[in-house]
C-alpha cells in the first residue's frame, strides 16, 4: 500500500504531513485548467460537426458538466490566491478534428487528458484539491464511457 494510501486509510478524512503549498497548487493546476479548456473546445467542435442529433445532445450534456469542472479547478487556484488560467488566447478555430472521425480524436483527447489527471494525483495534494482531482477523473471516465458508446453504435 502506498504512503498516501494508508495515510488515507487512517487519518479517514483528516491529513497529516506535508502536502502541496497554495502556490505550487495553483501552479500544478493551472496546466490542467488549460488542458481541459482546450478539451472543451474539441467537444464544441465535434458537437457542431456531427451530423447525429442523439450524439449532439450527448455531447451537449457532457459538456455541460465539463465547463463546470474547469470552474471547480479555477475556483481551487484563485483559493489558493494565485490567478487561474481563463483560456483568453484560445480561439475555437485552433481545435479542429478530422472530418468524419471527430469521436475518435475527441475519445482520444480525453483520455489523454485522463492520464493527465491521474498523473496529478501522486503529488500530495491538499485534501480539497484532491478531491476535485477525484471528481475530474470519474468526470473524464464517463465522458468516456459516452464516446466509446457512440464510436461502438457508429461500427454496427
Amino acid at each position: 500500500m502506498k504512503v498516501k494510501e494508508l495515510k488515507a486509510a487512517l487519518l479517514k478524512k483528516g491529513w497529516a504531513g506535508r502536502t502541496l503549498s497554495r502556490e505550487e497548487t495553483a501552479n500544478r493546476l493551472n496546466p490542467l485548467i488549460r488542458s481541459h479548456l482546450a478539451l472543451n473546445h474539441a467537444y464544441n467542435f465535434a458537437m457542431n460537426h456531427c451530423g447525429d442529433p442523439h450524439v449532439q445532445a450527448g455531447l451537449s450534456a457532457v459538456l455541460k458538466t465539463a465547463r463546470t469542472d474547469v470552474g471547480k479547478i479555477s475556483e481551487t487556484v484563485f483559493s489558493c490566491g494565485a490567478v487561474a488560467y481563463n483560456g483568453t488566447d484560445m480561439e475555437p478555430n485552433q481545435f479542429v478534428l478530422p472530418n468524419g472521425k471527430e469521436l475518435l480524436a475527441l475519445r482520444d483527447e480525453e483520455e489523454a487528458f485522463l492520464a493527465k489527471i491521474r498523473a496529478e494525483k501522486a503529488f500530495e495534494h491538499q485534501m480539497r484539491t484532491e478531491a476535485v482531482l477525484n471528481r475530474l477523473i470519474q468526470n473524464s471516465q464517463e465522458r468516456l464511457e459516452f464516446l466509446r458508446g457512440c464510436i461502438r453504435a457508429a461500427r454496427t
